[in-house]
């Protein structure tokens, strides 16, 4: 993977592959979580069930997500990132779906603790990004807070990772 360092000092240039692959190892382990979680989504819209079945089995399905994730993200997330519910909600594709295909990586890291990553992808017709600030905590970075965005805005949306 080409990471593009932007805006970054000499000093923590060298910093960037070892962060980008910590989040993207984290990114990986979630993936697989989140695509169960679509598939069975899907498996449950297929299917002629009144709207209790259908309001139950969703929330199975979110029970089981968010216990997967949170034996996934512990240790690899800050407190304040632990806080939030994950996932928060199912879509209708996995969220990190796009790190199996076409994507960039932009690394800027101006202060020792603090390194931003973003993602640059398309998922269907949408130039999309993610940002995720990283802190480094007791010697390992940790996700600290996760943005989503479209590329033709500046505006970035707080979600959960």
């Amino acid at each position: 993977m080409e990471i593009n360092i932007l805006k970054t000092p000499k000093k923590y240039e060298d910093k960037a592959e070892e962060i980008v692959s910590t989040l993207f190892g984290l990114l990986n382990e979630i993936l697989p979580i989140q695509e169960r979680a679509v598939l069975r989504m899907q498996r449950m819209e297929q299917k002629q069930l009144t709207l209790a079945e259908k309001s139950e089995n969703l929330s199975e399905i979110m029970e089981k997500c968010k216990a997967e994730y949170a034996e996934v993200i512990k240790g690899k997330c800050t407190e304040k990132e632990m806080s939030l519910i994950h996932p928060a909600h199912i879509g209708l594709t996995a969220e990190y779906a796009y790190i199996k295909g076409m994507y960039t990586v932009d690394f800027t890291m101006k202060k020792a603790d603090t390194a931003v990553v973003i993602t640059h992808y398309k998922e269907r017709s949408s130039e999309k990004k993610h940002k995720f600030v990283l802190k480094l905590v007791e010697g390992k970075w940790l996700v600290d807070e996760v943005y989503s965005g479209y590329e033709d805005q500046r505006k970035w949306y707080y979600i959960e990772i």
